[in-house]
């Protein structure tokens, strides 16, 4: 009995039926709230909070492909060089060279002019030891002649003056006995006393009277004579001219003269 009593008491202390089922319909339409990321922090949201959620990812994806066309659009300007580049840095100035001050230079001498004052060196070697006839031999190697041209030609200038410069007689004089004295060329003030300034005056007279006035095909035929007397006898003939032919050669002289140069 009292078995019985127990029983029925439990019975009556347990919830009716429709109030356990309105319990877990509760349960079911609001679940356990579930966990959302919301700017990488941890939030509960409802399930309306979560459709909202969702509705707000959708609109976050217009932003994105914004974003994907703004860079889009920021590739093509640079490919295009629409974009604005840095301005350039201005050039450095070159540097200027600043001014050197001018120099005066001597011009160079000219072959010729060069040649003269080597002439005259060695020329007036032989002149100031006397030996006239070998600065005559000297003058014309240095011009051009050859050796036996050469004393060919001092060999005749001893037979006409004895190779004074000074030398005057029957209305001529100077080396070769230019007649009349002014005739001399390009010098014609050859005659003046200072023997040394004539001999060199006449000098340039013989070399042009040779060339110039009895012809440069002549000099030519005479460098080709290898003996210096038949060289004398060449110049005496074609040259001086003188009234007895060869008359004004000196074989010794010719020769001498010849040694000298040569040696």
């Amino acid at each position: 009995m009292l078995a019985l009593l127990g029983a029925l008491a439990a019975y009556e202390a347990q919830p009716s039926g429709p109030a356990h089922v309105t319990g877990s319909a509760a349960a079911y339409r609001n679940p356990a709230p579930r966990v959302a990321l919301t700017d990488g922090a941890a939030s509960p949201i409802s399930g309306r909070s979560a459709s909202s959620a969702g509705k707000t990812r959708k609109a976050g994806r217009p932003g994105a492909t914004a974003r994907s066309r703004h860079a889009v659009k920021a590739s093509s300007a640079h490919r295009s060089g629409s974009t604005a580049k840095p301005a350039a840095s201005p050039p450095a100035p070159t540097p200027q060279a600043s001014p050197q001050p001018s120099q005066s230079t001597a011009p160079s001498p000219s072959p010729s002019a060069s040649a003269s004052a080597s002439l005259a060196a060695a020329v007036q070697q032989d002149i100031a030891s006397g030996n006239y006839l070998l600065a005559v031999g000297q003058y014309l190697v240095e011009n051009g002649y050859s050796d036996a041209a050469a004393a060919g030609v001092a060999s005749c200038v001893d037979g006409e003056s004895g190779g004074n410069p000074e030398s005057v007689g029957s209305g001529g004089g100077g080396l070769i006995g230019w007649t009349p004295i002014s005739s001399a060329e390009p010098n014609s003030n050859i005659i003046t006393g200072n023997a040394a300034q004539d001999m060199m005056a006449q000098l340039e007279d013989l070399l042009y009277y040779n060339s110039t006035e009895i012809g440069q095909s002549l000099v030519d035929q005479l460098d080709s004579i290898s003996d210096p007397v038949d060289a004398a006898d060449f110049y005496s003939q074609n040259f001086e001219k003188p009234a007895v032919t060869d008359s004004d050669v000196v074989p010794s002289v010719a020769e001498q003269i010849f040694s000298d140069l040569s040696s």
